[in-house]
């Protein structure tokens, strides 16, 4: 079926048949946002995913960009010290959110460490055991469960059956969040 779509995916930006393209819901984090055209972005996608028999590769998507006749150049930094920044930054996220403390007692064998937390402050990370014990940390992270959730079975909706598992979890942390403002208000 992913197949398929794949095939739909490339006839619908035919130019006889151009629908309109948007950008998913929440915050859009490229550069140059308030000016990226997600019609423009669509149809290079589309353009490059058609030149490369229907697969489409980030580093088809950079070599494509560098361009700057490309609809996608203005949305990469082209900085290299920047690029490099950034990228060790993004380096950093993922050392962080690799760690494992082994624990007999966890269903897998061990648990996760740090949770990324987005609050006032901005993004940090906080260990597993700080958010245990702080229902205003417990919020913002099953906030952010939830919006995670709500965007997996929004991306997946068409071609997963477990969906409805998705919900169950959803309804699960909303009754988390419930009794933390409970608690709270108590």
């Amino acid at each position: 079926m992913a197949r398929q779509w794949g095939c739909r995916w490339l006839r619908l930006l035919q130019p006889d048949a151009r629908p309109a393209i948007t950008f998913r819901d929440g915050p859009i984090t490229i550069k140059a946002a308030a000016k990226a055209d997600p019609q423009k972005i669509g149809e290079e996608l589309a353009r490059i995913t058609t030149a490369n028999s229907g697969k489409l590769t980030p580093q088809d998507v950079v070599d494509a960009a560098r361009s700057t006749r490309s609809a996608l150049h203005r949305h990469f930094e082209w900085d290299d010290a920047k690029a490099a920044a950034a990228h060790r930054l993004s380096q950093a996220r993922e050392i962080i959110a690799i760690i494992r403390v082994v624990d007999k007692e966890a269903d897998t064998g061990r648990r996760q460490v740090f949770l990324s937390v987005a609050d006032r402050g901005g993004v940090s990370y906080r260990t597993v055991e700080e958010v245990r014990g702080s229902a205003d940390l417990q919020r913002i992270v099953l906030n952010q469960a939830d919006r995670d959730l709500a965007a997996w079975q929004r991306r997946y909706a068409e071609i997963v059956d477990a969906v409805g598992h998705v919900e169950q979890a959803r309804a699960a942390v909303q009754r988390r969040r419930e009794e933390l403002e409970t608690r709270a208000a108590a």
